[in-house]
This record gives structure tokens, C-alpha cells and sequence, in this order.
């Protein structure tokens, strides 16, 4: 009688469980950050709106348009525009971290996700390099006796810009909501609601750019409570 030999090396189901709890542990905590990080972007970002209070549109008269930025104080709200800039430099390590989690199967949806990081990086350099220098650029004439006329110019390069922001955040939401429709993850809010929103957004953005950074900023929070409340399923290791 031929003796069986054992192929089980001693130890090695005990080192794979061991790496897979490590690696369940390891995700869980990014997407814990991830989702705190994004939810930090936004406690930070309305607390530094309500101390701004500076609401122009375009379109709005120069005399509006200058007593706005003429009767608001000049350091609460250079103040809360650098808060409202820091929290988009808490994004930044949100997105890094989305991109990674939500990228990990599929080729697509590496693709998608690489993509998202790629369009929320130039949101975040966009909105820092055109919103906060012509905001403040205008606060800072309507104190200094510059005329209403001009005031009203540097405003719309700021409305312009956001725009162009608004259009960002749609296609970076379409990105990731494709990303875990390939991986098959949290398809529900981040996958079909993210390419909804994403998509929605990018077609009516031209008309309602307000309307779709509102919903954008729902489905964020949404998003980021996701992240922080509900895991799905890792990989199977490759035996």
C-alpha cells in the first residue's frame, strides 16, 4: 500500500489567513479614511461658506455686485476663504485613496478610477488657482475704492471658473461611478448613482451648474458614508 503524503506545507493555511485579515484590516482602515477625508472636505468647506457670505452671479448689477464685497469684512473673509481652500487640500488624499479602492479587478475599471484621480486633481488645481485669487482679488478692490465695473469683470472670471469646476466634478463622478460598476462594487450609490449624476451633470451643467453642484454634493456625502459604513468583498487571493 502506497502511503499518501501530505502536500500541506505546517503553517501555511495559518500565514494565509493571517495575510488575508491583514489585508481586510488594511482595507477597511483606507476606506474608513477615504470616507472621513471626504466628509471632512465638506464640513470644512460649508463652515468657511457661512462665514464668507459673499453671493454674487453673474449677470447681477455692479452696484450689487460691489456693495456685496464692499459690506463684507475683509479679514473674516480672506479668513474663511483659506479655510475653504484647505479643505480642498483634505481632498486630495480622499481621491488618491478612492482611486486606489475602487480600481483593484478590472482594466476598466483601473481605467475609470485612474481617471477620476486624474480630473479631481485638475478640479482641485482649477478651483485653487482660478476661484479663491479672483475672489479674493475682487474682495480686496471693492475695499480699496476700484470701480464697480471692473470689480464686476474679476467676479466673472471666478463664475466662469466655476463652471468649468462644476463640469470637473460631473465627469470625475462619471469616472467613479463607472470604476465600481467594472468592479462590481457598491454599484448601487457610487456606481449607477455616481454615472447618473456624472452624466446628468455634464449635459445640463451649461444651464445649471448651481442645481448640479447641489446634487453632486449630496451624492459626495452619500458617498463618503458608504465608504466609511459598508465593505465589499476583497479579491480571492490566487492560490
Amino acid at each position: 500500500m502506497t502511503q499518501s503524503i501530505a502536500t500541506d506545507v505546517p503553517g501555511a493555511t495559518s500565514g494565509t489567513t493571517s495575510a488575508t485579515t491583514s489585508d481586510t484590516t488594511s482595507h477597511t482602515t483606507a476606506r474608513r479614511w477615504a470616507g472621513g477625508l471626504a466628509l471632512a472636505h465638506v464640513v470644512l468647506m460649508l463652515g468657511a461658506f457661512s462665514q464668507e457670505k459673499v453671493i454674487v452671479e453673474h449677470g447681477d448689477s455692479f452696484a450689487k455686485i460691489r456693495h456685496a464685497y464692499a459690506g463684507a469684512s475683509l479679514g473674516r473673509t480672506l479668513g474663511a476663504g483659506y479655510v475653504e481652500a484647505a479643505a480642498f487640500l483634505v481632498l486630495v488624499p480622499a481621491l488618491v485613496l478612492l482611486a486606489r479602492l475602487l480600481g483593484r479587478r478590472t482594466e476598466l475599471g483601473r481605467v475609470a478610477a485612474q481617471s477620476f484621480l486624474g480630473l479631481g486633481i485638475a478640479f482641485v488645481g482649477s478651483t485653487l488657482a482660478v476661484g479663491f485669487p479672483a475672489g479674493a482679488a475682487a474682495l480686496y478692490a471693492a475695499h480699496h475704492g476700484v470701480d464697480a465695473g471692473t470689480i464686476a469683470t474679476v467676479n466673472d472670471i471666478r463664475n466662469y471658473g466655476f463652471l468649468l469646476q462644476v463640469a470637473l466634478l460631473a465627469a470625475m463622478t462619471l469616472a467613479l461611478g463607472i470604476a465600481a460598476l467594472a468592479d462590481r462594487v457598491h454599484t448601487r450609490w457610487i456606481g449607477w448613482g455616481g454615472v447618473g449624476v456624472g452624466s446628468i451633470g455634464l449635459v445640463v451643467t451649461p444651464f445649471a451648474h448651481n442645481t448640479v453642484s447641489m446634487v453632486w454634493l449630496i451624492w459626495w456625502v452619500g458617498m463618503a458614508v458608504v465608504m466609511i459604513r459598508r465593505a465589499p468583498g476583497l479579491p480571492q487571493p490566487t492560490a
